[in-house]
């Protein structure tokens, strides 16, 4: 099975060793996005954690609309917090991105996150078509 990488903001600025996302059939396998502050020297520990999720929501929604898909395509996510006291707030943000029932879902604790995020997500979604 061929696979394809995608280019898109958060790493070609960052230059970090990942792709954004990977094509493979009808799948897309995006990796982790955090709600990163668009201030310069501003970290996501400077904004309220209800913001950092929408932004990391935001993020992750940009990544899926670059190759035609939305939340509704969703079929697994993956979301990582340094807090598990921020689960509750993480679900009520989280759960208004979504119309048409959730995908399968996973929350872990860790310990901490690149750049002092307190919310990860990554995801995997699948098109209709296959995507090219």
């Amino acid at each position: 099975m061929d696979s394809q990488k995608t280019g898109g903001s958060a790493t070609a600025i960052s230059g970090l060793p990942f792709a954004e996302a990977v094509k493979a059939g009808h799948l897309l396998f995006i990796s982790g996005q955090v709600g990163v502050a668009g201030a310069a020297g501003q970290t996501s520990a400077d904004i309220p954690f209800e913001q950092e999720v929408r932004q990391t929501m935001t993020q992750l929604g940009q990544v899926l609309e670059r190759q035609g898909l939305n939340y509704g395509d969703l079929v697994q996510v993956t979301i990582y917090l340094t807090e598990m006291s921020n689960y509750a707030e993480t679900n009520k943000v989280y759960s208004g991105y979504f119309r048409d029932g959730f995908p399968a879902r996973v929350c872990i604790a860790v310990k901490e996150l690149p750049l002092k995020a307190r919310i990860e997500i990554s995801a995997i979604a699948i098109a209709r078509e296959p995507l090219g």
